[in-house]
C-alpha cells in the first residue's frame, strides 16, 4: 500500500494483521531505499553484517538510535534537494540533531499530521491559540523542535494569536480580545506542556484573570520531566487547567513525538492512551536482550514511521521506556496499539559521601566539604611541609589500612588501597628513593579526580600526602559507597588517633564552578587533574601562581594482549577470565587503565578466542549489572564506527558484548570507542603489530601469556611512541606512584640544597 493510499484512509482503521501487512511490505522497502540512496546508512548496516535480502518483518529491521542524528550526517536526497532542516531542542553547547528534509518528505508529513489531527478537531480549521512566544519562528530554513511543532500545528488554526509575548509574559489583553471575536467557538490551543504550565497556568493562577475555555481542545506534548520533578501528574495537569479556564479534562491531549520523525505523532485519547496510527507503530524492546516486549512490559521505545525518506529516520531506538497496553482494543474504539510512557530512561549509575558541611563562604555556595571545613583551607598556606614518606604519615596510611580493609570489605577496589598503604609495603617504595634527605613537599596539592573510578581519588590524595603536602582533593560527583567508607575512616582517624594530620587533609565535592577552582588553584603549590581533555581544558582556565606546577593525567586508553596458545593450556582460566574482568567490566570499562583493543597472538587463535569470550559472557552474565542507557550507547557507538571505519566481522551479545574484529590497527578506532564491554579485536603476529595503536594516548598495555623478554624486545627494539605500563593481566588498576610517566613523589616535592 502506497502513502497515497493511506492517507484515504481514517487513521486508526487498520486492525493488527492488516497493519502488520502493510508497515512490513512499505518500511523494508524504505530500508532498501535508505540503504541505496544514503551511503553512511549503508556503510552502517554493511559494516555490522545485516542482510536486508533475508528480512521480511519491519520488527526485525535495524533500528538507529536517535542520537545517531547528533552526530552524522543522514540524508538520503542531493544537497540541494533538501528545502527544510529540522534541530532538535538543547541547550547551550549541546550538539543537537538535524533532520534534511526534501518537498515530498515535507509534503508527507504536513498530510499526514493533518490526517492525524483532524481524528480530534475535525476536517474545518479553527481559531487558534497557540501558547508560546511567536519570536520561536525565526529561520524559516532551520526550525527548532519546537518551531517544528508550532508551524507544523499551526495549519489547523483559522486565526491564530501567540498567548506569550517576547519576554515570555501572558498577553492578558491579548487574549481576552482573541476570545471575546471568537466567543462560541471552538478554540484549539497548542503548546508544549511544560511551557504552558509555567506561562499559561500559573500566570492566570497568579493574575485572577479566569477566561473561558470550555469549549477549547488542547493538544500538547514535551516537558513533562520538569512537571514531574514538580510533582505533577497528568490527572493534575488536566485538573489545574480546568480551574483556571474551564477546558474539559477529555479534550486535552498530550502527545508523543519527536523531530527525528516529524508529522508522526501519537495523541492522547479520551481514555488517557497514547495511540499509533496507520502511519507508525510502536515496539518496546526488552532491555535484557532487546528481544521484542509483549503486552504489559516495560522496555525501551522503539518507533517507526512511513513517512521519513529524504533520511534513513524511519526506524529509531528512543531513550525512552515505556509499555504497550494492548492493540485493536482500546475503548475510545481506535484501532492499532495504544501504549503509556513512563519517561526518559536513568542515566547509568557508574558503582556505586560523608554527610556534609556546608561552606561558610556565602558566595561559594555551591561548596560542600566532606572531610575539613574553609578554615582548614585557610589555614593550609601555612601548614609546614613534611619530607617525603615521613613517620607520621606512614603511621597514619598503616592505621587507615586496617581500617578500610576492616569496612570495606565487600569492595575489592577499596582492599586493593588499604592493602596498598600499608606500612610494609609504603616502607618497599620508600626504598625506591635514595635521595629524600634534602627533599620536602611543595607545599599545596589541589587534587581534581575522575567522577567514574571510585578509588582514584584516594590514591591521588596518598600520593600527596606521601610526598609531604596539604592536600585539597575534590571529590567525584556521583555517589559511590567506597569514596564513603574511605572518607568515614579518614575522618575518624583525624579525629582520634592522628589529629596530627587534620591540618594537611580536605575533601570537597562541588559542580563545575569555576569561581571555586580558581580559589582552589590560587593557593595551591602543585594541581593535579585527573580526567578527560575537556576537563584538563577547563581547569586549565583558572591560574596557578607562578611557580605552581601541574600534573595532568588526560585521556587515554588501553590494550590487551592475549596469547590464546597459552590461555587454551592454562589450568586457571576461569582466574584469567575474573581478572580480564576486573581490568574491565568492573569500572563499566571507563577507566583510561581499561583494555578497548584486545590483540591475539599465538597459534590457535580463533579456538581461543571462542573458549576466552564464551567464559567472559558467562561471568559476566552473573556478575555485571548494566542500564539501558549504557547499551544504547554501545549500539550508537557500533553504527558510529561503522560508518567511518572499515570493520570486520562484528559479534554483539545484547546487551553485555560488543566485539569488533579489525583487519587492520589504527588509531583512528579510538575515536569511535564506548564502555561497558565495548571491545575491537585484531589477530597479531607479533607483537610490533601494536605500533599503529602505541600512540601516545596509549596508557596500558596489560597481557597474558607473554614473558617479559617480549616485552622488552619490543620496547627497545621497536620504540613505541606511547605506552607508560606493561603489567599482567588483571593489575592494570593497581595504582603505582610512578603513573602515566610522572614520578609523583618527585614531582610534588622539592629539592632544598645544601652547599
Amino acid at each position: 500500500m502506497t502513502l497515497e493510499a493511506l492517507l484515504k484512509l481514517d487513521p486508526y482503521s487498520l486492525g493488527k494483521e492488516e497493519k502488520h501487512k502493510v508497515l512490513d511490505e512499505y518500511l523494508v522497502n524504505l530500508t532498501r531505499y535508505h540503504y541505496e540512496h544514503c551511503a553512511t546508512y549503508r556503510r552502517m548496516l554493511d559494516g555490522t553484517g545485516f542482510d536486508i535480502g533475508q528480512v521480511r518483518h519491519y520488527e526485525d529491521l535495524p533500528y538507529l538510535p536517535v542520537s545517531l542524528f547528533k552526530d552524522l550526517t543522514l540524508r538520503s536526497v542531493a544537497e540541494e534537494e533538501v528545502i527544510k532542516t529540522l534541530t532538535s531542542s538543547g541547550t547551550t553547547g549541546q550538539k543537537v540533531s538535524k533532520i534534511y528534509l526534501d518537498r515530498e518528505t515535507s509534503a508527507g508529513q504536513t498530510r499526514t499530521l493533518t490526517r492525524t489531527v483532524a481524528s480530534l478537531l475535525g476536517n474545518k480549521r479553527v481559531p487558534m491559540i497557540i501558547l508560546d512566544s511567536g519570536n520561536v519562528l525565526k529561520d524559516r530554513n532551520m526550525f527548532s523542535a519546537r518551531g517544528a511543532g508550532i508551524l507544523g500545528f499551526s495549519m489547523f488554526g483559522s486565526k491564530r494569536m501567540y498567548a506569550l509575548d517576547e519576554n515570555m509574559e501572558l498577553d492578558v489583553e491579548g487574549l481576552k480580545a482573541f476570545l471575546d471575536e471568537h466567543r462560541d467557538e471552538t478554540i484549539f490551543l497548542f503548546g508544549f506542556t511544560f511551557m504552558i504550565w509555567q506561562h499559561f497556568y500559573k500566570k492566570l493562577r497568579e493574575c485572577g484573570y479566569r477566561p473561558d475555555l470550555s469549549r477549547g481542545i488542547l493538544i500538547h506534548g514535551g516537558g513533562w520531566k520538569k512537571l514531574v520533578a514538580e510533582s505533577v501528574s497528568t490527572v493534575q495537569f488536566k485538573q489545574c487547567l480546568n480551574d483556571v479556564c474551564g477546558i474539559k479534562a477529555e479534550n486535552v491531549h498530550d502527545y508523543y513525538g519527536m523531530v527525528e520523525q516529524t508529522g508522526t505523532i501519537y495523541i492522547e485519547c479520551e481514555c488517557g492512551h497514547l495511540h499509533a496510527s496507520n502511519f507508525s507503530d510502536i515496539i518496546v524492546r526488552n532491555p535484557k536482550d532487546f528481544s521484542v516486549a509483549g503486552k504489559g512490559e516495560p522496555g525501551i521505545i522503539e518507533v517507526v514511521s512511513v513517512l521519513p525518506k529524504s533520511y534513513p529516520g524511519h526506524v529509531l531506538l528512543t531513550e525512552d521506556e515505556g509499555v504497550v497496553l494492548g492493540e485493536d482494543d482500546c475503548p475510545c474504539g481506535r484501532k492499532g496499539k495504544y501504549f503509556q510512557i513512563h519517561g526518559r530512561i536513568k542515566n547509568a549509575e557508574i558503582r556505586g559521601c560523608s554527610d556534609t558541611y556546608a561552606s561558610k563562604f556565602g558566595k561559594l555556595s555551591g561548596l560542600e566539604y566532606v572531610i575539613g571545613d574553609d578554615k582548614t583551607v585557610e589555614r593550609m598556606p601555612s601548614v609546614p611541609a613534611l619530607p617525603p614518606f615521613s613517620e607520621p604519615v606512614i603511621s597514619f596510611f598503616n592505621d587507615l589500612s586496617k581500617l578500610v580493609m576492616r569496612q570495606g570489605r565487600a569492595y575489592s577496589d577499596v582492599m586493593t588501597f588499604g592493602f596498598w598503604c600499608r606500612k610494609a609495603a609504603l616502607l618497599k617504595e620508600k626504598e625506591k628513593y635514595p635521595d629524600l634527605e634534602h627533599r620536602l613537599g611543595r607545599g599545596i596539592v589541589f587534587h581534581s579526580t575522575p567522577s567514574n573510578v571510585p578509588v582514584n581519588c584516594a590514591f591521588s590524595f596518598a600520593a600527596g600526602l606521601l610526598a609531604g603536602n596539604a592536600n585539597i582533593v575534590r571529590l567525584p560527583a556521583k555517589d559511590f559507597p567506597q569514596v564513603q567508607i574511605i572518607s568515614d575512616c579518614i575522618s575518624e582517624l583525624l579525629e582520634t588517633s592522628h589529629k596530627e594530620m587534620a591540618p594537611y587533609i580536605c575533601f570537597v565535592k562541588y559542580p563545575p564552578i569555576q569561581e571555586i577552582t580558581d580559589l582552589f588553584s590560587s593557593i595551591c603549590q602543585s594541581r593535579v587533574v585527573w580526567g578527560g581533555d575537556a576537563t584538563i581544558a577547563e581547569i586549565r582556565q583558572s591560574p596557578l601562581q607562578s611557580r605552581s606546577n601541574e600534573v595532568n593525567f588526560a585521556d587515554r586508553y588501553s590494550i590487551s594482549v592475549l596469547n590464546a596458545d597459552a590461555f587454551l593450556a592454562a589450568d586457571d582460566q576461569d582466574r584469567i577470565v575474573q581478572n580480564f574482568y576486573n581490568d574491565t567490566y568492573f569500572s563499566d570499562q571507563n577507566a583510561c587503565t581499561a583494555p578497548r583493543i584486545i590483540v591475539w597472538v599465538g597459534k590457535q587463535k580463533a579456538e581461543g578466542k571462542e573458549l576466552f569470550w564464551k567464559k567472559v559472557l558467562a561471568y559476566v552474565r552473573e556478575h555485571y549489572s548494566i542500564a539501558p542507557v549504557q547499551t544504547i550507547g554501545k549500539i550508537h557507538a557500533l553504527y558510529k564506527a561503522a560508518a567511518n571505519l572499515k570493520l570486520g566481522h562484528v559479534t554483539v551479545e545484547q546487551p553485555f558484548l560488543t566485539r569488533i574484529q579489525m583487519d587492520s590497527l589504527d588509531p583512528a578506532m579510538m575515536d569511535y570507542r564506548f564502555n561497558s564491554g565495548f571491545f575491537f579485536e585484531y589477530d597479531a603476529k607479533s607483537l610490533t603489530d601494536l605500533l599503529p595503536v602505541a600512540t601516545v594516548k596509549c596508557q596500558t598495555v596489560t597481557y597474558y601469556g607473554l614473558n617479559r623478554e617480549e616485552i622488552l624486545k619490543f620496547v627497545n627494539e621497536d620504540h613505541p611512541q606511547g605506552v607508560d605500563r606493561f603489567v599482567p593481566l588483571g593489575k592494570s588498576m593497581d595504582f603505582s606512584l610512578v603513573w602515566d610517566g610522572y614520578d609523583l613523589i618527585s614531582t610534588l616535592s622539592r629539592i632544598v640544597q645544601v652547599l
